[in-house]
């Protein structure tokens, strides 16, 4: 329904039309000149902001007149007409039918997009309409053909479309897909069917990655989980988030493997392992050098010689290795930082020969030293703060196998014979 606004006086009759593109002014005839500060009152009152040039060019164009008691367009604006395409902000061509099935030497080529993000609109072509851009009112027209229904149903899979901005965000980081019917989704993880060999180059994934084989005589890096359904062998692999293999991390020593969360594999051989999360494994753990923040979980498992250290408690089924040679485990306060610190300290050492060289390399790896020095501070004083009834322990549920050196916190001890079970704890 049309919305009429008057004067104080009566003089004066302003009819707003309800489909926003038009005011309509009607002059009584009263025998009286006009006050024109009464007819921009009225404007104001109304909230019209434009259209004015328009209603002007309407009345000259149908040869209008303003006159007494006959309404005349002070405000017009034209609905919008043409089609509203949908825009896109990614590689069209590459995000078509995407499955996140990838070959390795794909990774570098792919765009991870991160959480939040407008990847596609309705909004960004209107200029290219024929017809006003905004009401009377100075809000923006919509096509009145637009169906935004049928646009909601374009969000795919962690996309969200927007109603009021009409454009597509996404809710998790990933990569586009856009299938058959036109829908656009978001891909979290990326899937290398076979195996990484062998490859030259560094290797990069930006978010979460799978891989149907194994890792051999690489390095990857990837900043979410990965998931390997073989074995690593002989590489290098820097994983932020989880790491979950089916078989063994092997021959993996310099720099080895450094995952940010936690670890699940069958066994350890020979490998150097950071870890700022847990370990649990089902097999053996064997002649390796590992740093855990967290515990070492494996009620089935065998440590067999080696240097570990862990933040945590340590449950096995065998300690020690049954062929002679000596097993280190220590429970203590922080590892993997300290590991980390001690890694980046003999980097930083040999970079300091050619300072010139690498001097913004030394700048970056003292920020890293510095973060990883608090983060260090911050794990001891958590550990002073805890609770009063816990204690840190070691649990040997089958053979200890000699000779063996532990260590839980400041208390060291030996065992130079075999023996049935074993249990540490804390003290005071």
């Amino acid at each position: 329904m049309n919305k009429i606004l008057t004067n104080r006086a009566g003089t004066l009759r302003l009819e707003l039309r309800d489909d926003r593109l038009s005011a309509w002014l009607t002059i009584r005839s009263h025998g009286r000149l006009i006050d024109e500060q009464d007819i921009l009152d009225l404007i104001e009152e109304a909230g019209i902001k434009t259209g004015f040039e328009e209603a002007a060019r309407y009345m000259r164009k149908h040869g209008l007149e303003k006159d007494f008691d006959i309404p005349f367009p002070i405000a017009m604006c034209d609905r919008v007409k043409g089609e509203s395409k949908l825009n896109y902000f990614f590689d069209l061509n590459q995000a078509k039918n995407f499955t996140g099935r990838v070959r390795p030497e794909e990774l570098a080529r792919l765009t991870c997009i991160e959480a939040g993000t407008v990847i596609a609109d309705y909004s960004s072509n209107i200029f290219d309409r024929q017809g006003s851009i905004y009401d009377i009112y100075g809000e923006m027209l919509q096509d009145e053909e637009f169906d935004l229904e049928a646009a909601g149903l374009v969000a795919g899979d962690n996309v969200t479309f927007s109603l009021d901005k009409r454009h597509f965000v996404t809710e998790r980081k990933g990569f586009v897909s856009v299938d058959e019917n036109g829908r656009i989704g978001i891909i979290e993880k990326l899937v290398v069917e076979g195996d990484i060999s062998d490859t030259m180059e560094e290797l990069r994934s930006p978010a979460d990655l799978e891989v149907w084989g194994n890792i051999i005589n690489s390095t990857l890096f990837c900043a979410g989980n990965v998931e390997l359904r073989g074995d690593i062998i002989n590489s290098t692999l820097n994983c932020r988030g989880d790491l979950v293999i089916c078989g063994e991390i092997r021959d993996c020593c310099q720099p080895g493997v450094e995952i940010g969360g936690n670890l699940f594999c069958k066994g350890i051989k020979a490998s150097r392992v950071l870890c700022q999360g847990s370990i649990s494994f089902e097999d053996t753990v064997e002649g390796s050098e590992i740093a855990a923040d967290g515990g070492l979980e494996a009620e089935k498992g065998s440590l067999r010689g080696g240097q570990i250290e862990c933040g945590g408690n340590v449950v096995l089924r065998e300690l020690g290795d049954p062929s002679g040679g000596e097993t280190r485990l220590e429970i203590t306060i922080g590892p993997y930082y300290k590991a980390l610190l001690m890694q980046m300290t003999k980097e930083l050492i040999r970079l300091k020969e050619t300072p010139g060289e690498n001097q913004s390399l030394i700048d970056d790896l003292n920020a890293q030293i510095k973060a990883s020095e608090t983060e260090l501070d911050s794990e001891l004083n958590s550990f002073l703060n805890r609770p009063g009834d816990e204690r840190l322990g070691l649990r040997v549920l089958g053979t200890v196998h000699p000779p063996v050196l532990a260590r839980v916190l400041k208390h060291e001890y030996k065992v130079q014979s075999r023996q049935n079970g074993l249990e540490l704890w804390e003290k005071d």
